[in-house]
């Protein structure tokens, strides 16, 4: 068995500085979405974000430089407040621990997987790390979790993914995997009509892990 974890909104609970920084963004380029309307972009990648947004397919060149606009404003946000979700570091360590195999699969670019990574100090615990510039497709389709499953030598049936967003979720699924949802960016009831395992966080680390591997309760 082992864990693939999302990276926005379950590493890091960071959907209103993402919010934030498209609101910005939006207001350089005069762009008019609501609050609702950029969350619905969330797991998707920036290719697909950029088009959408502009209502256009922008050349590589000019995605690519839209993309890092929005990007450096995030991490610029969101760099004095970052740190990992609840209890993660302590699931992480526990999962390393019992020699768990632990992945990440994102729809977020490298440099935000750094940047994440690097400032919550939990980049040691990944083993395998897979981000949008290793996918065609980005989520819901199953392509970066079946790739990260490939990486780790094992059957996507062994995987546990972690996702807090529908795209993620439904990705996650698709690949045949089991999805246990994160709720930050989305309410549990939300959630629910896509997956049936929903956890806050993860402050209650060692009962997660001994449900997930079918421990004996201390």
């Amino acid at each position: 068995m082992v864990f693939i974890f999302d990276m926005d909104g379950v590493v890091v609970d960071n959907a209103v500085w993402h919010l934030k920084a498209f609101a910005e963004f939006g207001k350089r380029h005069g762009l008019v979405q609501t609050k609702e309307e950029y969350t619905k972009y969330f797991g998707n990648t920036n290719q697909t974000i950029m088009n959408s947004l502009f209502n256009t397919t922008l050349s590589s060149d000019k995605l690519n430089a839209l993309a890092e606009e929005k990007e450096i404003i995030y991490r610029e946000l969101y760099s004095p407040f970052i740190q990992p979700l609840e209890g993660l570091s302590a699931f992480l360590k526990k999962a390393s621990d019992l020699a768990i195999p632990i992945a990440l699969a994102t729809s977020a670019p490298k440099e935000n997987v750094d940047f994440t990574l690097d400032s919550t100090g939990l980049k040691k615990y990944f083993s395998i790390i897979s981000d949008a510039t290793m996918v065609k497709n980005g989520k819901p389709d199953p392509e970066i979790y079946l790739l990260t499953a490939a990486k780790l030598g094992v059957q996507p049936s062994d995987c546990i993914v972690f996702e807090d967003s529908i795209a993620g979720i439904q990705s996650g699924l698709r690949a045949g995997m089991r999805v246990i949802g994160v709720a930050t960016t989305y309410k549990s009831e939300e959630l629910l009509k896509y997956v049936k395992e929903i956890i806050q966080n993860f402050d209650d680390s060692d009962l997660i892990v001994q449900k997930l591997l079918q421990l004996p309760v201390s």
